[in-house]
């Protein structure tokens, strides 16, 4: 799902919002990645915003609501309360999840820093 509050757009996972991002045809060098863990957004303007709120595929939620989204969405959950919360959005336990295998976590690293301009 992908999520608006008429500023920012996020969604449930970093691919998804490169692929919502790809429809409206924006930069993936535009993507911001903030705070402790990657907090995935974009932040639109003029004509984007324009086309987002009139995109019946995205969520309008409110800005403490992008937040908390990104929050479930990008960031492991530290606490009972907030595991319980993240397994309620996700509808499927933490535990249950598989870690990538060290060449598919290379991979992403790999993609992070080639997006941040970054060399390894």
């Amino acid at each position: 799902m992908v999520y608006t509050d008429g500023i920012h757009v996020t969604a449930d996972t970093v691919d998804e919002l490169y692929k919502y991002a790809n429809t409206l045809n924006l930069d993936p060098d535009l993507i911001i990645l903030i705070g402790r863990n990657i907090y995935s957004h974009f932040i639109i303007a003029g004509d984007v915003t324009e086309l987002v709120l009139k995109d019946i595929r995205v969520r309008r939620v409110t800005c403490r609501e992008i937040v908390k989204l990104c929050q479930l969405n990008f960031r492991l959950p530290e606490t009972n309360d907030q595991l319980r919360e993240w397994e309620h959005h996700h509808k499927k336990f933490l535990s249950d999840l598989q870690t990538p295998s060290e060449a598919k976590y290379e991979k992403m690293l790999s993609n992070i820093f080639k997006r941040a301009n970054y060399t390894k």
